[in-house]
């Protein structure tokens, strides 16, 4: 036998040797697993079962089975909810809105307004007040305010004389109307006694102005409208103040707000008057907060005023694109606020005011002059007088922002 079989017979023997090595370490390894799985059993990994579903995937499960039913129910809570709410604001609406009276059926309510007397907006606000029940007392800083107050013929819409000039006879007039709320009164001979009772004063400052400007107004007109629009309107509330705060009474101030909030071109006039009065206010409001007395500012739009509107149709002037809101409904605002327990500090009534108060105080003034037209140089209408605006109340003025706006 040679080197090279004896070779391969070696190698063959060493194979199969560790082929057989193998094997039996392999059922050495198979008898001990029999061995153990067969004293104990098998056991296989359990399954966790699934959460309880969440109140969400019962009501998501309940609506994929009932879609027609789910889809009846939202039309009817739908509809259910529009009605309830034209419902309810049309009881708000037309519910009847009258001061309290005695027992004998005296008027007990007092209302002290502050304004421009000739105004169309403020002779609008006290002649409504006075129909509502109200005793309404008119500030009248003239013979001729005092003279047209009492050519409106009403019993209970009464001059208030305050002279803002001579502080000690203010003070005097302002004592003998305080002295009203301390004594009794008697209606007729045979009635019961009765109170007066102070609900509210109503600041209605005509701060508009005739559109000039800046070099165009002198100093002395400066001075006039300054005393005028914003002067007379804090000596009121001053004087007036002891009594509000005694009575725990309310405060209202009305402000045109369209061309303030827009810092519009040739206005310059009214935005100073609008700016200082809201300053006062804003103060006013954080000192008499620690009273318990709310002020109430009420920024005014734009408003359908019938004796403006009259006029501008005999004098041709088109209707404004939109339609403005109906005065009635300031009336109803400010009756409410004079009323209630828990008054507003700031409301936006009229169209525009809260549209173009949040493009004035977000916008940049570069927005606001392209949508003004700035590029145009504005002018007065022919044959409009300066009194004529003034005691327009500035409809017109709002009237024109309103085409802009369209």
């Amino acid at each position: 036998m040679t080197d090279a079989s004896q070779l391969i017979n070696h190698a063959h023997n060493l194979f199969y040797d560790i082929v057989n090595d193998v094997e039996a370490h392999f059922d050495s390894v198979a008898s001990t697993l029999r061995h153990h799985f067969s004293n104990k059993p098998l056991q296989f990994p359990t399954r966790t079962p699934p959460p309880p579903p969440t109140p969400y995937e019962h009501i998501e499960r309940w609506i994929s089975k009932h879609k027609p039913l789910t889809a009846a129910i939202v039309a009817f809570a739908v509809a259910g909810s529009v009605a309830s709410y034209i419902y309810i604001r049309s009881q708000k609406l037309h519910r009847k809105r009258r001061a309290r009276k005695s027992s004998s059926g005296a008027r007990t309510d007092i209302v002290v307004v502050s304004g421009a007397v000739a105004n169309p907006l403020t002779s609008a606000l006290y002649l409504d007040l006075e129909r509502r029940g109200f005793v309404v007392y008119v500030v009248a800083n003239t013979a001729e305010d005092e003279r047209y107050i009492r050519s409106q013929s009403r019993a209970d819409l009464i001059p208030l004389t305050l002279d803002l000039v001579d502080p000690y006879t203010a003070q005097d007039q302002i004592m003998r109307f305080r002295t009203m709320f301390t004594r009794e009164h008697v209606a007729f001979e045979g009635a019961g006694p009765h109170k007066l009772h102070f609900k509210g004063l109503v600041l209605l400052p005509d701060t508009q102005a005739s559109p000039a400007r800046v070099e165009d107004i002198s100093s002395e007109e400066w001075s006039d409208a300054l005393n005028a629009k914003v002067l007379n309107t804090i000596a009121t509330a001053q004087l007036l103040l002891p009594a509000v705060i005694e009575n725990k009474a309310r405060i209202l101030l009305l402000t045109p707000c369209v061309a303030p909030a827009l810092r519009l071109p040739l206005h310059s006039m009214e935005n100073t008057a609008y700016g200082a009065l809201q300053g006062f206010s804003s103060s006013l409001a954080a000192e008499l907060k620690q009273d318990g007395i709310t002020l109430s500012h009420l920024k005014l739009g734009n408003f359908d005023i019938p004796v403006v509107t009259a006029r501008q149709r005999r004098e041709g002037v088109p209707p404004p694109r939109l339609r403005p809101t109906p005065l009635r409904q300031l009336h109803d605002t400010v009756f409410d606020e004079l009323m209630a327990k828990r008054p507003h500090a700031l409301l936006h009534i009229g169209r525009g005011s809260r549209t173009y108060d949040i493009i004035g105080s977000m916008a940049p003034p570069s927005f606001i002059a392209w949508m003004m037209g700035a590029s145009k140089r504005p002018s007065l209408a022919r044959g409009t007088s300066d009194e004529s605006l003034s005691r327009s109340a500035g409809s017109l003025t709002w009237e024109k922002v309103e085409e802009n706006e369209a």
